[in-house]
């Protein structure tokens, strides 16, 4: 009965830990289903079940969809380093009339749907991604497009200030959502 309830309620391509959740909810479930059998309670039959998925419902929508929890906060994290620091620790290319930030965390160059803001790697490391691991962001960040790949990893070369520098890239994607497929 728990594994048909998980098969049944868990939406495909989950994190374990939706899974997981959905196989304590179905032993509520079955046991709820036997102690109707049984005439132990006045419920129907069904509404154990029911009431079991409908508690799974909720759970996944509380934390935010079935993804990891860690890829969602990888996104989380960096959107909410750029929303703070976009324009104040981003120096922008191609203004030679700008003047210089203090404190940079980067580059940022375009406007828009084509905003892209260029980290070298030791501010990705210590601090955009800060309690996470620098690799499983930018792999997360990747996948949903809003960090560009170079051709041997997640740092692509870009020119600044006359000199080829290796960067993370974010693109202006970051703020398109966290890609959640539930």
């Amino acid at each position: 009965m728990v594994a048909d309830f998980t098969a049944s309620t868990v939406p495909s391509r989950s994190d374990g830990q939706v899974d997981r959740a959905a196989q304590r909810l179905g032993l509520i479930a079955a046991a709820g289903e036997l102690a109707t059998t049984m005439g132990l309670v006045p419920w129907g039959q069904g509404e154990a079940r029911g009431a079991a998925a409908w508690a799974l419902a909720q759970w996944i929508e509380g934390r935010g969809g079935t993804e990891p929890a860690e890829a969602r906060q990888a996104v989380e994290q960096v959107r909410l380093f750029i929303e703070q620091h976009g324009e104040s620790r981003f120096d922008p290319l191609g203004d030679p009339d700008a003047r210089s930030v203090n404190n940079r965390a980067g580059w940022r160059k375009g406007s828009g749907p084509d905003r892209e803001w260029l980290v070298p790697p030791e501010v990705w490391k210590s601090e955009i991604c800060n309690g996470l691991d620098p690799t499983m962001v930018a792999k997360v960040l990747a996948e949903r497009g809003m960090l560009l790949r170079g051709g041997d990893g997640f740092q692509p070369v870009r020119k600044i200030d006359g000199a080829n520098k290796r960067v993370y890239v974010v693109t202006a994607n970051i703020f398109a959502g966290c890609g959640d497929e539930s």
